[in-house]
Protein backbone atom coordinates (compact mmCIF):
# COMPACT_ATOMS: atom_id res chain seq x y z
CA UNK A 1 0.00 0.00 0.00
CA UNK A 2 1.52 3.37 -0.75
CA UNK A 3 0.89 6.75 0.65
CA UNK A 4 -0.16 10.01 -1.86
CA UNK A 5 0.47 13.50 -0.60
CA UNK A 6 -1.99 15.86 -2.24
CA UNK A 7 -2.90 19.38 -1.41
CA UNK A 8 -1.56 21.89 0.73
CA UNK A 9 1.19 19.16 2.36
CA UNK A 10 2.08 18.23 -1.44
CA UNK A 11 2.27 22.19 -1.75
CA UNK A 12 4.51 22.45 1.88
CA UNK A 13 6.60 19.39 0.42
CA UNK A 14 7.68 21.93 -2.75
CA UNK A 15 8.19 25.06 -1.28
CA UNK A 16 10.79 23.19 1.47
CA UNK A 17 12.62 20.71 -0.71
CA UNK A 18 13.33 23.08 -4.06
CA UNK A 19 16.80 24.08 -3.83
CA UNK A 20 18.58 21.24 -5.99
CA UNK A 21 16.93 19.60 -8.67
CA UNK A 22 18.55 16.26 -7.15
CA UNK A 23 16.65 16.45 -4.04
CA UNK A 24 13.12 16.56 -5.65
CA UNK A 25 11.42 13.25 -6.09
CA UNK A 26 10.99 11.41 -9.75
CA UNK A 27 8.39 11.51 -11.48
CA UNK A 28 6.23 8.29 -11.48
CA UNK A 29 3.44 6.67 -13.05
CA UNK A 30 0.18 6.01 -10.92
CA UNK A 31 -3.07 4.37 -12.60
CA UNK A 32 -5.41 5.15 -9.36
CA UNK A 33 -6.19 1.20 -8.94
CA UNK A 34 -3.49 1.67 -6.45
CA UNK A 35 -4.40 0.36 -2.44
CA UNK A 36 -3.91 4.09 -0.93
CA UNK A 37 -2.45 4.31 2.45
CA UNK A 38 -5.12 6.67 4.45
CA UNK A 39 -5.53 5.41 8.08
CA UNK A 40 -3.00 7.89 10.77
CA UNK A 41 -0.54 4.88 11.64
CA UNK A 42 0.11 4.13 8.44
CA UNK A 43 0.32 7.35 7.13
CA UNK A 44 2.54 8.84 9.35
CA UNK A 45 4.35 5.76 9.57
CA UNK A 46 5.05 5.52 5.95
CA UNK A 47 5.98 9.53 5.30
CA UNK A 48 9.09 11.32 6.13
CA UNK A 49 8.77 13.60 9.38
CA UNK A 50 10.24 17.07 7.13
CA UNK A 51 7.27 16.19 5.01
CA UNK A 52 4.49 16.96 7.74
CA UNK A 53 3.35 20.27 8.25
CA UNK A 54 3.44 21.35 12.09
CA UNK A 55 0.11 21.42 13.84
CA UNK A 56 -1.84 20.82 10.70
CA UNK A 57 -3.49 17.23 9.03
CA UNK A 58 -1.62 15.75 6.56
CA UNK A 59 -3.40 15.21 3.32
CA UNK A 60 -3.79 12.33 1.11
CA UNK A 61 -5.08 11.26 -2.03
CA UNK A 62 -7.55 7.74 -2.18
CA UNK A 63 -8.91 6.54 -5.08
CA UNK A 64 -11.84 4.60 -3.38
CA UNK A 65 -14.70 5.51 -1.23
CA UNK A 66 -14.11 2.70 1.39
CA UNK A 67 -10.63 3.45 1.80
CA UNK A 68 -11.64 7.04 3.58
CA UNK A 69 -10.82 7.08 7.14
CA UNK A 70 -11.33 9.82 9.54
CA UNK A 71 -8.90 11.60 11.88
CA UNK A 72 -8.28 14.79 12.99
CA UNK A 73 -4.29 14.61 11.82
CA UNK A 74 -5.11 12.64 8.36
CA UNK A 75 -7.47 14.11 5.64
CA UNK A 76 -8.47 12.30 3.30
CA UNK A 77 -9.52 13.35 -0.22
CA UNK A 78 -11.16 11.21 -3.13
CA UNK A 79 -9.83 10.71 -6.41
CA UNK A 80 -11.72 9.27 -8.91
CA UNK A 81 -10.89 11.08 -12.48
CA UNK A 82 -7.62 10.66 -14.85
CA UNK A 83 -4.29 10.27 -13.59
CA UNK A 84 -2.50 11.72 -16.49
CA UNK A 85 1.51 11.17 -17.16
CA UNK A 86 3.02 13.69 -14.68
CA UNK A 87 0.72 13.37 -11.89
CA UNK A 88 3.09 12.26 -8.86
CA UNK A 89 6.95 12.48 -8.26
CA UNK A 90 8.01 9.44 -5.90
CA UNK A 91 10.12 10.91 -2.96
CA UNK A 92 11.36 9.10 -0.18
CA UNK A 93 9.13 6.46 -0.40
CA UNK A 94 5.53 8.07 -1.19
CA UNK A 95 3.92 9.84 -3.83
CA UNK A 96 4.25 13.42 -3.77
CA UNK A 97 1.14 15.24 -6.15
CA UNK A 98 2.94 17.09 -8.75
CA UNK A 99 3.15 21.28 -8.87
CA UNK A 100 0.25 20.74 -11.61
CA UNK A 101 -1.88 18.29 -10.18
CA UNK A 102 -1.60 20.15 -6.44
CA UNK A 103 -2.72 23.35 -8.33
CA UNK A 104 -5.49 21.38 -9.55
CA UNK A 105 -6.55 20.41 -6.57
CA UNK A 106 -6.32 23.39 -4.41
CA UNK A 107 -8.69 24.77 -6.99
CA UNK A 108 -11.34 23.49 -4.94
CA UNK A 109 -10.85 25.41 -1.46
CA UNK A 110 -9.31 28.58 -2.43
CA UNK A 111 -10.67 31.35 -3.76
CA UNK A 112 -9.67 32.66 -7.49
CA UNK A 113 -6.98 35.23 -6.43
CA UNK A 114 -5.21 33.12 -4.36
CA UNK A 115 -5.19 30.18 -6.86
CA UNK A 116 -3.85 33.19 -9.61
CA UNK A 117 -0.85 33.65 -6.75
CA UNK A 118 -0.18 30.41 -6.64
CA UNK A 119 -0.15 29.61 -10.19
CA UNK A 120 2.36 32.96 -10.72
CA UNK A 121 4.58 31.07 -7.44
CA UNK A 122 4.91 27.19 -9.11
CA UNK A 123 6.07 29.06 -12.61
CA UNK A 124 7.91 31.39 -10.82
CA UNK A 125 11.52 31.49 -9.55
CA UNK A 126 10.73 32.47 -5.28
CA UNK A 127 9.76 30.10 -2.88
CA UNK A 128 7.00 31.02 -0.20
CA UNK A 129 8.48 29.59 3.22
CA UNK A 130 6.07 28.97 6.21
CA UNK A 131 6.93 31.82 9.15
CA UNK A 132 9.55 30.53 10.97
CA UNK A 133 11.33 28.49 8.46
CA UNK A 134 14.72 28.44 6.87
CA UNK A 135 16.60 26.15 4.68
CA UNK A 136 19.96 25.25 4.13
CA UNK A 137 19.90 25.85 0.74
CA UNK A 138 18.77 29.49 0.78
CA UNK A 139 21.05 32.62 1.18
CA UNK A 140 18.34 34.80 2.79
CA UNK A 141 14.68 34.77 3.92
CA UNK A 142 13.06 35.19 0.26
CA UNK A 143 15.21 32.20 -1.35
CA UNK A 144 15.25 31.38 -4.64
CA UNK A 145 15.07 28.50 -7.58
CA UNK A 146 16.95 27.66 -9.48
CA UNK A 147 14.49 27.20 -12.31
CA UNK A 148 10.64 27.20 -12.00
CA UNK A 149 9.04 24.19 -10.97
CA UNK A 150 6.24 24.44 -13.90
CA UNK A 151 5.78 26.40 -16.32
CA UNK A 152 1.77 27.96 -17.98
CA UNK A 153 1.62 25.56 -20.61
CA UNK A 154 2.80 22.74 -19.08
CA UNK A 155 -0.16 23.26 -16.53
CA UNK A 156 -2.49 23.54 -19.27
CA UNK A 157 -2.02 20.79 -20.74
CA UNK A 158 -2.02 18.83 -17.83
CA UNK A 159 -5.44 19.95 -16.88
CA UNK A 160 -7.05 19.55 -20.03
CA UNK A 161 -5.77 16.14 -19.54
CA UNK A 162 -7.34 15.49 -16.40
CA UNK A 163 -10.84 14.92 -18.30
CA UNK A 164 -14.01 15.69 -16.28
CA UNK A 165 -11.63 16.64 -12.97
CA UNK A 166 -13.30 18.60 -10.08
CA UNK A 167 -13.00 22.16 -10.74
CA UNK A 168 -11.37 21.95 -13.44
CA UNK A 169 -13.36 25.03 -14.66
CA UNK A 170 -11.85 27.17 -12.02
CA UNK A 171 -8.12 26.24 -12.73
CA UNK A 172 -8.73 27.45 -16.20
CA UNK A 173 -9.70 30.45 -15.61
CA UNK A 174 -7.26 30.60 -13.42
CA UNK A 175 -4.74 29.72 -15.51
CA UNK A 176 -5.14 32.57 -17.79
CA UNK A 177 -4.27 35.13 -15.63
CA UNK A 178 -0.99 33.06 -14.56
CA UNK A 179 1.91 34.44 -16.12
CA UNK A 180 5.70 32.47 -16.24
CA UNK A 181 8.60 34.08 -14.45
CA UNK A 182 8.10 36.17 -11.72
CA UNK A 183 10.58 36.71 -9.47
CA UNK A 184 9.23 37.78 -6.25
CA UNK A 185 5.88 37.83 -4.12
CA UNK A 186 5.70 41.66 -4.97
CA UNK A 187 6.10 41.10 -8.48
CA UNK A 188 2.95 38.59 -8.81
CA UNK A 189 1.14 41.74 -6.74
CA UNK A 190 2.06 44.10 -8.86
CA UNK A 191 1.44 42.07 -12.07
CA UNK A 192 -2.13 40.97 -11.19
CA UNK A 193 -3.43 44.38 -9.84
CA UNK A 194 -2.20 46.04 -12.90
CA UNK A 195 -4.07 43.40 -15.42
CA UNK A 196 -6.52 41.29 -13.63
CA UNK A 197 -9.78 42.18 -14.77
CA UNK A 198 -11.56 44.91 -13.33
CA UNK A 199 -14.24 42.71 -11.72
CA UNK A 200 -11.45 40.70 -9.94
CA UNK A 201 -9.77 44.06 -8.23
CA UNK A 202 -7.21 45.10 -11.43
CA UNK A 203 -6.93 47.53 -14.27
CA UNK A 204 -7.38 45.57 -17.07
CA UNK A 205 -3.97 46.19 -18.85
CA UNK A 206 -2.16 43.76 -21.22
CA UNK A 207 -0.10 40.76 -20.12
CA UNK A 208 3.51 42.03 -19.38
CA UNK A 209 6.64 39.63 -19.60
CA UNK A 210 8.15 38.69 -16.77
CA UNK A 211 11.97 39.40 -16.52
CA UNK A 212 12.25 39.44 -20.07
CA UNK A 213 15.77 39.79 -21.26
CA UNK A 214 16.71 43.38 -23.00
CA UNK A 215 19.25 43.13 -25.59
CA UNK A 216 21.59 46.01 -25.00
CA UNK A 217 24.34 47.82 -27.65
CA UNK A 218 27.91 48.71 -27.34
CA UNK A 219 27.38 51.70 -25.28
CA UNK A 220 24.52 50.30 -23.38
CA UNK A 221 26.94 47.55 -22.07
CA UNK A 222 28.87 50.12 -21.33
CA UNK A 223 26.16 51.86 -19.07
CA UNK A 224 25.01 49.04 -17.32
CA UNK A 225 28.74 47.27 -16.85
CA UNK A 226 26.85 43.95 -17.98
CA UNK A 227 25.73 42.42 -21.72
CA UNK A 228 22.20 42.44 -21.32
CA UNK A 229 19.17 43.50 -18.90
CA UNK A 230 16.52 41.70 -17.24
CA UNK A 231 12.87 43.85 -16.72
CA UNK A 232 10.62 43.09 -13.83
CA UNK A 233 7.46 43.68 -15.84
CA UNK A 234 7.86 44.56 -19.75
CA UNK A 235 5.40 45.72 -22.23
CA UNK A 236 7.92 45.25 -25.33
CA UNK A 237 5.78 47.25 -27.97
CA UNK A 238 5.47 50.65 -26.31
CA UNK A 239 8.89 49.65 -24.59
CA UNK A 240 8.10 50.06 -21.26
CA UNK A 241 10.02 48.45 -18.22
CA UNK A 242 8.45 48.74 -14.58
CA UNK A 243 11.03 47.92 -12.07
CA UNK A 244 9.99 46.59 -8.20
CA UNK A 245 12.69 47.50 -5.84
CA UNK A 246 12.07 45.32 -2.58
CA UNK A 247 13.86 45.53 0.77
CA UNK A 248 16.99 43.76 -0.92
CA UNK A 249 17.83 46.83 -2.62
CA UNK A 250 19.82 48.46 -0.42
CA UNK A 251 23.78 49.35 0.25
CA UNK A 252 25.78 51.67 -2.13
CA UNK A 253 27.03 48.84 -4.24
CA UNK A 254 23.23 47.68 -5.17
CA UNK A 255 21.82 51.09 -5.45
CA UNK A 256 24.95 51.80 -8.27
CA UNK A 257 24.07 48.36 -10.18
CA UNK A 258 20.38 49.13 -10.14
CA UNK A 259 21.05 52.79 -11.54
CA UNK A 260 23.63 51.51 -13.91
CA UNK A 261 21.30 48.73 -15.30
CA UNK A 262 17.76 50.95 -15.40
CA UNK A 263 20.48 53.23 -17.62
CA UNK A 264 21.18 50.73 -19.84
CA UNK A 265 17.67 49.86 -20.37
CA UNK A 266 16.50 53.14 -20.96
CA UNK A 267 19.37 54.31 -23.32
CA UNK A 268 17.38 51.49 -25.59
CA UNK A 269 14.58 53.60 -25.93
CA UNK A 270 12.29 52.02 -23.12
CA UNK A 271 10.33 53.94 -20.03
CA UNK A 272 12.04 52.73 -16.89
CA UNK A 273 9.26 53.24 -13.82
CA UNK A 274 9.95 51.77 -9.96
CA UNK A 275 8.06 51.24 -7.91
CA UNK A 276 8.53 49.60 -3.74
CA UNK A 277 6.42 48.21 -1.65
CA UNK A 278 4.53 51.36 -0.54
CA UNK A 279 3.16 52.53 -3.24
CA UNK A 280 2.02 48.71 -4.27
CA UNK A 281 0.25 48.40 -0.76
CA UNK A 282 -1.20 51.83 -0.75
CA UNK A 283 -4.10 52.19 -3.74
CA UNK A 284 -3.76 55.97 -3.87
CA UNK A 285 -0.30 55.72 -4.79
CA UNK A 286 -0.10 52.82 -7.10
CA UNK A 287 -3.30 54.02 -8.79
CA UNK A 288 -0.89 56.81 -10.40
CA UNK A 289 1.44 54.05 -11.66
CA UNK A 290 -0.95 52.11 -13.27
CA UNK A 291 -2.33 55.51 -15.27
CA UNK A 292 1.05 56.09 -16.21
CA UNK A 293 1.88 52.69 -17.78
CA UNK A 294 -1.47 52.41 -19.29
CA UNK A 295 -0.71 55.99 -21.09
CA UNK A 296 2.44 54.35 -22.02
CA UNK A 297 0.54 51.31 -23.48
CA UNK A 298 -1.55 53.55 -25.09
CA UNK A 299 -4.72 52.14 -22.82
CA UNK A 300 -7.27 55.13 -21.11
CA UNK A 301 -8.00 53.49 -18.23
CA UNK A 302 -12.04 53.25 -17.75
CA UNK A 303 -13.81 55.42 -14.81
CA UNK A 304 -15.15 51.69 -13.43
CA UNK A 305 -11.42 51.13 -13.41
CA UNK A 306 -10.03 53.75 -11.23
CA UNK A 307 -13.46 53.46 -8.79
CA UNK A 308 -13.66 49.87 -8.46
CA UNK A 309 -11.66 50.81 -4.79
CA UNK A 310 -13.43 47.84 -2.81
CA UNK A 311 -12.64 45.08 -5.19
CA UNK A 312 -8.71 46.11 -5.44
CA UNK A 313 -8.88 45.98 -1.66
CA UNK A 314 -10.57 42.42 -1.81
CA UNK A 315 -8.15 41.49 -4.31
CA UNK A 316 -4.73 42.74 -2.06
CA UNK A 317 -6.37 41.49 0.73
CA UNK A 318 -6.76 37.79 -0.67
CA UNK A 319 -2.69 38.03 -2.53
CA UNK A 320 -1.53 39.08 1.18
CA UNK A 321 -3.09 36.01 2.85
CA UNK A 322 -2.25 33.74 0.47
CA UNK A 323 1.92 35.43 0.71
CA UNK A 324 2.37 36.05 3.84
CA UNK A 325 0.68 34.06 6.03
CA UNK A 326 -3.46 32.82 5.72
Amino acid sequence: MDTFLSHDTALEYWRLHFPLDSELGMPARVSGMEDCVSCKADVLGSMPEEFAIPGRSVDVLIFDERQRRRSKDVTCHLWQANLPEGSFYKARGVYVSSPEFTFLQLASVLPIEQLIALGCELCGSYVLLPEGVTHPGSLDSMPKRLTPLTNVDKMGAFIKACGRAKSKDKAARALKYVVDGSRSPMETMAYMLLCLPVAMGGYGLPKPEMNAVIPLDDEAKAIARRGHCEGDLCWSDPQLDIEYHGEVHVGASQMKSDVGRELGIEHMGWRVMTITSPQVLDDAQFGVVAKEAAARIGKRLRKSAIDAVAQRNTLRYEIERWMFGS
